[in-house]
């Protein structure tokens, strides 16, 4: 705030009185500074000379212990320190202190420090342009809360549906929203060519929404992202902003080769080790120029890489309102963590953080996939929920699809003591599926993984589908369901 004599006089009448009931009661019970000398400071919240001055002084003589401003109290304290010895006597010493000590209730401080609040209130309301002394009349009669539930309600009135991010309207169930249903307009962007049961249990991927794929460390959670999501969304037309904070923009080129070279071009001849380290042979490299050239024909342009170097939630929402404007409809954000994961506040920090992320998603319109590490300790877990996100199981309360993934285990195998029975229903001559089960048999030499559909907007969760992956050409091929136990090693 600005000097006294900056103000209206009307908006300054009584603030030596109302700033001398407050202080003159934490003089008549010096223990009342412990609850309040956090609220006030004397540079800050007085504005009155003669406020500060004795503000600062019982706020000092509390400080060194004093539990009563006697008389006694009072001149030993002072007694040496010229400067304030001076000003207590130029003040009317223990007189003036006295007299207005026998008019107060220590009682009513709570009603002294509101109105000392509700004056600064006013008075910072000013400064910032607001016509305060037009209704200073109805304003002396409220209390701080009402003086603020007041302009609250008034800057509700003027930014309500306009601009603020509030939009309130009929809930009707009209003929846009019949329509809506039979032409199917809730399902999300299909990426059943790649995991087609997974598509089926979500309805797709939906834009003005946020969803978690998460993995224990190492086990491909970036590697699913890209086939089963960021590959049809570029089938598909639409663009896709990576933002990483993990993995080099070299390493995402190596990726996308491997699946391009997979599950377009049909060819198995140069994994993902062996690109790395050169010295192809001519089938490989033609291979590999007809990989870039079909990467030209078909995505050049619709993919954006980000890197950034921190874990800053603004640094991410930033570039996601940036990319969005630029016509960018999904983002992948690779790896979704705490700015400071030594913080004590963590959990709050990634569910606050998640919130945010939705705000842009609906804000903009755009479909957001995040990838989480799941927390090592739950390694052991049998069947995944949220419970292995560790410091971040509020996430899922926010987030329209929770997905997690872990090996099969050789002891899940068919036949084995955790066998997880997996199997797929029959189809009937017309091509439909039955209720009908079909045990699969597995190859203990060929990696799997499971995929546990935890939570979905669009359906029933605690579905568990069973992949198999072949890391080397990212190729992710869906065989059907399993039944894990609900248990750990």
């Amino acid at each position: 705030m600005n000097s006294l004599d900056s103000y209206p006089s009307e908006l300054t009448e009584n603030r030596e009185q109302i700033e001398a009931s407050f202080i003159f009661c934490l003089w008549k019970n010096p223990d009342l500074y412990d609850d309040y000398k956090k609220e006030i400071r004397a540079d800050r919240d007085l504005l009155t000379e003669d406020g500060k001055f004795y503000y600062t002084l019982g706020l000092e003589m509390c400080n060194m212990n004093y539990r009563s401003f006697d008389d006694a109290s009072i001149f030993s304290y002072i007694e040496g320190k010229d400067a304030i010895k001076n000003g207590f006597i130029r003040r009317g010493g223990i007189k003036t202190v006295d007299e207005i000590k026998s008019v107060l209730n220590e009682e009513n401080i709570d009603t002294y420090f509101d109105e000392l609040i509700k004056s600064n209130m006013l008075l910072q309301l000013y400064d910032k342009g607001f016509n305060v002394a037009k209704e200073l009349d109805k304003f002396k009669k409220m209390t701080s809360s009402q003086l603020y539930s007041y302009f609250e309600y008034q800057l509700d009135n003027v930014f309500l549906g306009r601009g603020a991010g509030i939009k309130i309207e009929d809930l009707d169930l009209g003929d846009d929203f019949i329509d809506s249903i039979k032409n199917g307009e809730e399902m999300g962007l299909s990426y059943a060519e790649a995991a087609p049961l997974l598509n089926y249990h979500t309805l797709g991927l939906h834009k003005s929404n946020v969803q978690v794929f998460g993995g224990f460390s190492g086990t491909g959670k970036t590697s699913f992202c890209i086939r089963t999501h960021v590959m049809p969304i570029l089938d598909q037309g639409e663009k896709i902003t990576i933002i990483a904070n993990e993995m080099n923009k070299r390493a995402w080129q190596h990726m996308f080769m491997a699946t391009i070279l997979s599950s377009k071009i049909g060819y198995y001849g140069l994994p993902r080790k062996k690109q790395k380290m050169g010295n192809l042979n001519e089938e490989q490299f033609n291979k590999l120029k007809e990989a870039k050239k079909y990467y030209e024909d078909h995505y050049k342009g619709r993919i954006k890489f980000a890197k950034i170097y921190d874990y800053s939630i603004n640094d991410v929402k930033r570039i996601m309102r940036k990319m969005a404007k630029q016509g960018f409809g999904y983002m992948l954000y690779d790896t979704f963590k705490a700015e400071d994961a030594s913080s004590a506040t963590v959990t709050g920090e990634l569910v606050e953080a998640s919130k945010q992320l939705l705000q842009v998603a609906e804000k903009e319109n755009i479909g957001i996939i995040i990838t989480m590490q799941l927390a090592i300790y739950m390694e052991n877990t049998r069947y995944l929920t949220a419970a292995c996100l560790s410091n971040a199981k509020g996430v899922k309360e926010i987030v329209s699809e929770l997905v997690l993934t872990r090996p099969l285990w050789e002891d899940e195998f068919p036949g084995k003591k955790y066998d997880v029975k997996p199997y797929r229903f029959k189809k009937d001559s017309k091509g439909k599926y039955t209720k009908t089960k079909e045990y699969l048999e597995l190859d203990p030499n060929k990696k799997y993984r499971l995929v546990f559909l935890d939570k979905t907007r669009n359906d029933e969760g605690e579905t568990v589908i069973l992949f198999q992956f072949d890391g080397a050409w990212n190729k992710w091929t869906e065989l059907g369901y399993c039944t894990p136990k609900h248990q750990r090693t």
